[in-house]
């Protein structure tokens, strides 16, 4: 049974450790500020003069409160075991209330940090209690599940009990089918085929001009739009299938090849639903990429020659063959339905509709805004550089930016030998002199793009790190 909070406040119990620790408490109050939950912490309510002991045993037993954090590193373990320091004072009014109140949900511990074995620290009281876990590489799932318990909304639902599948009885052509297949075969070879297949079949965008009346008419354009995110979807697990296999970026490049040249042979809304199926899922690739630290992939995937009918010598650069502007009759749609003026009702609908918790918000505008960046970096400017259409929903423009904290760790040495082949340099002056494209946007924000009518930029990664500053620290 859900018991659904609506306005949700929380207060973080953490120890006083390092600087950077200290700042990853503090990206999280920021970050569950931001998805709704108002966050208690003393670095935004203590005054130099307040009493520390009254505040903490306040915020623990304010039934106002809904959830307690508790923050699990080293320190706090290590205080909250001998009930020393603030930790401590915590301690003991938290253990009360979780001996005496087996049942009680109250209290949250998170696991925050590791020992150098990967070894969790967990205070004695709680060894019993489930614990989310914000340290491995399923962290953004594990916030994802966080957040629904704050809201008081169910993780996992058991499903009433369902009638036998239409497609169990049909032949393994048939769509349904051929989707399942897709999905849960990661060793199937014609996988890419099989979802070209299943594109080519669609009937998504035909027949759209026989409703008359406009209102019904966007609604049954998005309806159609919306259609096709299944397809999309099933592209995404395979990027997340087969990433690692040797033909992957042949198989990825043909498999875009055919369904561009495809397109060209339809027009109105069904053509600019599969262009819009090629943008977004091109910047979902490089999220996969990223998020799978396969950096080389990505550098080849944006600096390689890209062949298509219809170009100049039937060649072009990863900007021109990825990105659309053939939307205008989608986005108009979705502005008209919403009655807002969307900077871009394209990238709204996207945003809407992140396959998460797989590549979260962050992760998808955070590789549109990536690539932007490596367009610049790596690319000769033909015409134009790559729009990151999505870059107003990425942050709050140099604070809580997704970009911020892949920029930063440019300042480390190891960081830069690690993400080398993203660039595609060898040594560190090198990356400095491949940053030496980005001075015009540097020297003259007019050179930067942005909306028109939007007061932000794009963001550079040259925002968050100074090029002298590149490889700076171990």
């Amino acid at each position: 049974m859900e018991k659904k909070v609506e306005h949700p406040r929380v207060f973080i119990s953490y120890s006083w450790s390092s600087k950077e620790y200290e700042e990853k408490v503090m990206d999280l109050a920021v970050k569950l500020q931001g998805d709704g939950i108002e966050v208690i912490i003393d670095k935004w309510i203590m005054q130099p003069g307040n009493d520390t002991i009254n505040f903490m045993e306040k915020c623990v037993k304010d039934p106002e409160v809904n959830f307690v954090l508790m923050l699990l590193d080293k320190k706090y373990t290590e205080k909250a075991d001998s009930r020393s320091g603030g930790v401590g004072i915590e301690t003991q009014i938290i253990s009360n209330e979780v001996y005496n109140n087996v049942e009680q949900s109250k209290f949250i511990p998170i696991v925050f940090d590791r020992d150098d074995e990967g070894k969790i620290y967990v205070p004695i009281y709680l060894k019993s209690k489930f614990h989310y876990d914000l340290t491995q590489d399923n962290s953004d799932e594990e916030y994802v599940k966080l957040v629904k318990q704050i809201y008081g909304r169910q993780i996992y639902y058991k499903p009433e009990l369902g009638n036998k599948p239409s497609w169990v009885d049909e032949s393994l052509n048939s769509p349904s089918a051929l989707k399942l297949k897709i999905l849960q075969n990661k060793n199937n070879k014609s996988s890419f085929n099989s979802l070209e297949e299943e594109i080519k079949k669609s009937s998504l965008g035909e027949d759209e001009t026989e409703i008359i009346e406009k209102a019904e008419k966007n609604r049954v354009i998005i309806e159609k739009y919306n259609n096709s995110i299944e397809y999309r979807n099933a592209l995404i697990e395979i990027f997340f299938n087969k990433y690692t296999e040797d033909n992957f970026i042949d198989e990825t490049c043909d498999f875009y090849e055919n369904i561009k040249n495809w397109n060209k042979q339809n027009s109105g809304i069904k053509q600019e639903i599969w262009d819009a199926f090629i943008h977004e899922t091109f910047i979902y690739l490089i999220a996969v990429l990223l998020k799978m630290k396969q950096y080389r992939t990505i550098n080849i995937f944006i600096t390689k020659s890209y062949f298509q009918q219809g170009y100049e010598d039937n060649i072009t650069s990863s900007n021109k063959y990825f990105y659309s502007h053939n939307y205008d009759i989608i986005q108009e749609s979705k502005c008209e339905l919403d009655d807002k003026k969307y900077y871009s009702g394209m990238a709204q609908i996207w945003i809407e509709n992140i396959y998460e918790p797989k590549i979260t918000k962050q992760e998808f505008t955070q590789a549109d805004v990536l690539i932007y960046n490596l367009n610049i970096l790596l690319l000769n400017k033909e015409d134009w550089y790559w729009f990151p259409i999505t870059y107003v929903y990425n942050g709050n423009f140099g604070f809580n930016s997704s970009l911020k904290d892949f920029s930063i760790r440019l300042k480390s040495k190891y960081e830069v030998n690690k993400m080398k082949e993203l660039f595609g340099v060898n040594t560190i002056e090198e990356l400095k002199k491949l940053f030496d494209a980005m001075k015009p946007f540097i020297e003259n924000r007019q050179e930067r793009y942005r909306y028109i009518t939007a007061f932000e930029y794009a963001d550079l990664i040259t925002d968050y790190v100074k090029v002298n500053e590149i490889g700076m620290l171990n």
